[in-house]
């Protein structure tokens, strides 16, 4: 497999912030939690930014986190069968399109039913195969959104890989580029494939997690306020979050993110165990980012910098010598609130 090598303007060319009006597909685990579902109906409702061409289905499992904290007691309410996680996902994007009152025919497609093996041998699906076939035939930049682990792009990128020419992939993945660890479920789900991603060449623009995407929290009372009630995919989406903020869940998600996503931010030992009394419930819905930062760069500030090396133990290493790539450092989210508010509550109009 021979990759073509981008020069360095034309890798910058392709990481420049959108502006206009931009191509995109999106590739979304989208039953995994709730904010894929709010990614997706934000940017379908986005057209004066945004022509969706397609949307692809991503697997998923709870066999990641099972691998990291083996017995370790904390709750991961997600199926560990990757089939199974991607026919959910390829059906509830669907179904978000019905709520729209959208068709979805002919725009969704199912991706990859497991993970790479090897590098440099692709799970080929129907997502890939359209995104080799769209990404070939339009001489304008089409715009991958990913916010799922990352089989699908990699293996499209490995069936053909002139489209690195072509795209510009946007993906909601990792943690900053200083922690100490890499550790996110996008990222570590498929490592071969994440390893490609950083490897190959392609323009990438990555929206870290902690610190990044991770200001993008709401509540049941913000939900109620903007959308709940003010269209059918407004309610629909404040239903499915609100059903999940109790104290029970935040309390589980905290200890989640101790043990994985934060391991290593603290030196207290396990002798510092407080309990966990009352919970301010609130839900990450971080999937937006990736569409904020396309309808505008101005809300998810970023800087160009040499890509790392994402390495088996789910690290970063850091190489100035490396090839470009674009990442965010922030993101207000009173900005990708605020427009993607106002879109759900007049979907229905």
């Amino acid at each position: 497999m021979k990759l073509p090598v981008l020069s360095r303007e034309e890798m910058i060319k392709k990481l420049t912030p959108p502006t206009g009006k931009a191509r995109i597909v999106i590739d979304t685990d989208t039953y995994n939690e709730v904010d894929d579902q709010f990614a997706l109906a934000y940017a379908l409702l986005s057209p004066e930014k945004l022509s969706v061409e397609a949307v692809y289905a991503a697997p998923f499992s709870s066999a990641f986190f099972s691998r990291l904290l083996g017995t370790d007691g904390v709750g991961i309410p997600m199926t560990s069968d990757l089939k199974l996680g991607l026919q959910q996902s390829y059906e509830e994007i669907h179904k978000v399109y019905g709520y729209l009152g959208k068709s979805s025919e002919g725009k969704v497609f199912k991706g990859s039913d497991s993970y790479l093996t090897e590098p440099g041998r692709p799970v080929e699906s129907e997502a890939a195969r359209d995104l080799v076939k769209r990404a070939m035939a339009s001489e304008e930049l089409l715009y991958v959104v990913a916010i799922g682990e990352i089989t699908n792009i990699a293996s499209a990128i490995m069936m053909e890989p002139e489209i690195i020419k072509k795209i510009t992939v946007v993906w909601l993945a990792g943690q900053p580029l200083n922690w100490p660890q890499a550790v996110e479920f996008n990222l570590g789900q498929d490592v071969i494939a994440s390893q490609f991603m950083f490897d190959c060449g392609v323009p990438l623009v990555l929206v870290p997690c902690m610190t990044v995407a991770s200001n993008l929290t709401t509540s049941a009372a913000e939900l109620d306020a903007a959308i709940n009630g003010k269209s059918r995919i407004g309610t629909y989406l404040s239903e499915i979050v609100i059903s999940q903020l109790d104290e029970t869940a935040a309390a589980n998600m905290l200890n989640l993110f101790r043990l994985t996503y934060m391991k290593g931010l603290d030196d207290y030992g396990p002798d510092v165990n407080e309990p966990i009394h009352s919970m301010a419930c609130t839900r990450i819905i971080w999937d937006i980012s990736t569409v904020g930062y396309m309808i505008n760069p101005n809300w998810c500030p970023s800087t160009l910098v040499p890509a790392p090396h994402f390495m088996s133990d789910l690290t970063w290493k850091l190489d100035p010598d490396r090839h470009l790539m674009r990442v965010c450092n922030f993101v207000y989210r009173d900005g990708i609130f605020g427009d993607m508010f106002k879109k759900l509550s007049e979907a229905d109009n």
